[in-house]
């Protein structure tokens, strides 16, 4: 690797390959858009790489560049995580954009009430929500891409610190004049019924599944799946149309049952451990102020008790 390279020609690769868009990077920056795109030229001359490719899905890096971000990434956020500690946070002042992971589910759950918690206190600061496998989450924490990881994910490692926020249970969900919502659902009625399979990232869905294929095993059968879908959007439509169950964590139903007093929830009838909803994020930034603001402002949304290691 090159010895002469300016350092603020290395936060601009950084930055870029964390947003995937040069106009973002330049806002995280405080730079214009112009100067980021000059600071790109630059370092493709220097590095003889084209360092990122215009894609339907934003810039994407080389292989050479993802080689760079490897190698200069935990050293870029240590940098950073060593002046923030100098800097006392002001969230009225700042326009800090922080970037969580969160499943579809997560967000649905945690966004609409952080951002209407926020925005008395910190009008100008942004967030971004990440969608990554766990392995893409733990390089962006290291590598300062990612502040924060919200959600029912396995710890990412001695590295990395953990926060329990509350623990979750499953509940079925279906439209208010269902056959089977006027009385108790039991476990026969609840797998003979007709099912949506929803898939959101995270561990939620294997979680239920564990659960669900242990019941189904010894049974010696298969639940009824007429639907299966990837994203939440559009299934409480699917739901009051039809006499479809939709099984989910009850904070996810508490969410999405707004605005729609025509569906009803009860109670899975198959017994299933809580599952752990956690905040994570890496040692980096364990003592930046401006994630320990936002980990307390997060941990302040919800009344269990939480438990940090």
């Amino acid at each position: 690797m090159k010895t002469d390279v300016d350092l603020n020609l290395l936060r601009v690769l950084c930055a870029v390959h964390a947003t995937r868009n040069v106009s973002r990077a330049a806002d995280e920056l405080g730079m214009t858009q112009s100067g980021v795109s000059n600071a790109l030229r630059r370092l493709r001359t220097v590095f003889a790489d084209p360092l990122f490719v215009r894609c339907a899905d934003g810039m994407q890096p080389t292989a050479r560049a993802q080689d760079l971000i490897d190698l200069i990434g935990p050293g870029m956020a240590d940098i950073q995580s060593a002046l923030a500690t100098e800097t006392a946070f002001d969230p009225a002042q700042s326009t800090r954009l922080f970037r969580i992971m969160a499943s579809d589910l997560a967000q649905m759950v945690l966004m609409p009430e952080l951002l209407a918690r926020v925005a008395p206190l910190a009008p100008n600061v942004r967030f971004e929500t990440v969608d990554a496998s766990p392995e893409d989450g733990r390089r962006g924490m290291e590598g300062g891409a990612i502040d924060l990881v919200f959600g029912n994910w396995p710890a990412f490692g001695l590295d990395f610190h953990r926060q329990v926020l509350f623990k979750e249970v499953f509940l079925v969900l279906m439209r208010e004049d269902h056959p089977l919502s006027q009385r108790r659902l039991t476990r026969s009625a609840y797998l003979n019924a007709k099912h949506v399979d929803y898939r959101p990232g995270g561990v939620t869905y294997q979680s239920l599944k564990q659960v669900l294929d242990k019941v189904l095993k010894t049974q010696n059968r298969q639940r009824d799946v007429t639907f299966t879908a990837a994203h939440a959007l559009g299934l409480t439509s699917v739901l009051s149309e039809s006499d479809l169950l939709l099984t989910l964590p009850s904070r996810l139903v508490s969410a999405i049952q707004v605005g729609r007093k025509q569906l009803v929830a009860r109670p899975l009838p198959v017994v299933s451990p809580e599952m752990p909803i956690t905040l994570q994020w890496h040692a980096r930034v364990h003592r930046d102020p401006s994630v320990i603001w936002l980990r307390r402002v997060i941990a302040e949304l919800f009344d269990e008790s939480r438990t940090a290691r």
